[in-house]
């Protein structure tokens, strides 16, 4: 039996996965694509990321920066009419496969065992374990730990069992890479607010690597919503206004996500010896930033744990209250400045 099973190798559960394992806790981390995997992400590692991430993981590897390495920040467009506001910020510029999976690599050399291409299926609790059932690549099977983390997303299966009556709204994320040029700066992430174009936020930016340099833009909406038009409308503008030149299509992809951007949600944490982390709690910067945060609340999961009180759900709770107020007033204050961001109905 396990001590610890986290599901999803993102940053939370491999942060999560190698504190425990460092603390001699046997560790089981699943996750059920093939790694390294692809996540539909911007790849910005915020100064406070990387303040955890040197504590945590030693020097960060540079190598793991795409083009341009750091970003300056973030450019703001609260209409298509009006210029831009600039929040600095310096980041570095990763793609999330390699940055993931350097993060997983380094839970399992301290000792947590790494099975992707494992799915979890169902979840039980017993009497002084929980039980969890698991499609591997070699067929189901089922694995006990004394407690079970959901780090598996917005999505997470682990919080839609235990809060099914939760209600949810969602939206449609679209995303596209191209080969071509823009007059944007390289160096700063590009958001836009004009109902015209999202229903959240649109965004551009540019990230490069080995085969080439991407221009990047994509767009939200809320679920059943035509985010291809939103899409549509938002390149027009792009080459009209920002020399937007796309040669050829390289990839595009979409997802669908719960709408966590309210500052009247409430997180969820988990119920007994399952415990929620990351996006799987709700837990989002402004603008949809969730590394931050997700690493935030692994360290505040891992300590909970390994302090070893009666209630450790209860301690995760305390530990990680100082983030969710710190993210509400991100989101309060964001707000304030473009009173018009959230739009989903």
């Amino acid at each position: 039996m396990y001590d610890v099973i986290i599901v999803g190798a993102g940053p939370a559960g491999s942060l999560l996965a190698k504190k425990l394992a460092d603390a001699g806790l046997k560790v089981l981390l699943v996750e059920k694509k093939k790694l390294p995997r692809h996540k539909m992400c911007s790849g910005v590692i915020s100064s406070f990321s990387q303040r955890i991430l040197k504590k945590e993981f030693g020097k960060f590897p540079e190598v793991l920066c795409c083009y341009p390495k750091k970003s300056k920040g973030m450019e703001v467009y609260p209409t298509k009419m009006d210029p831009p506001q600039k929040f600095r910020e310096n980041s570095y510029n990763v793609w999330r496969s390699d940055f993931d999976f350097w993060l997983t690599t380094k839970a399992s050399e301290a000792g947590a065992e790494v099975e992707d291409q494992t799915e979890l299926l169902s979840f039980s609790e017993q009497n002084d374990f929980i039980e969890a059932s698991l499609k591997t690549k070699f067929g189901t099977q089922k694995q006990q730990g004394r407690f079970l983390i959901g780090a598996d997303g917005g999505t997470s299966l682990i919080r839609r069992t235990l809060f099914k009556q939760e209600p949810m709204r969602w939206f449609s994320v679209y995303q596209t890479y191209w080969k071509g040029e823009s007059n944007f700066d390289p160096e700063y992430f590009h958001a836009f607010l004009d109902r015209e174009f999202t229903e959240f936020f649109a965004w551009f930016n540019v990230k490069g690597g080995q085969k080439g340099e991407y221009q990047v833009c994509g767009t939200a909406a809320s679920k059943g919503s035509m985010v291809l038009q939103y899409f549509n409308r938002f390149q027009e503008y792009l080459e009209e206004a920002h020399g937007f030149r796309g040669e050829k299509l390289l990839f595009r992809e979409a997802c669908t996500a719960p709408v966590f951007f309210d500052p009247k949600f409430e997180y969820r944490f988990g119920i007994g010896n399952i415990l929620l982390v990351g996006e799987s709690a709700g837990l989002f910067n402004v603008f949809a930033e969730g590394i931050s945060p997700a690493l935030h609340s692994a360290l505040n999961a891992s300590n909970a744990i390994l302090e070893g009180g009666a209630d450790v759900l209860d301690q995760y709770k305390a530990l990680v209250e100082p983030l969710c107020k710190s993210l509400k007033i991100g989101w309060e204050s964001l707000l304030k400045i473009f009173p018009n961001f959230l739009a989903f109905k």
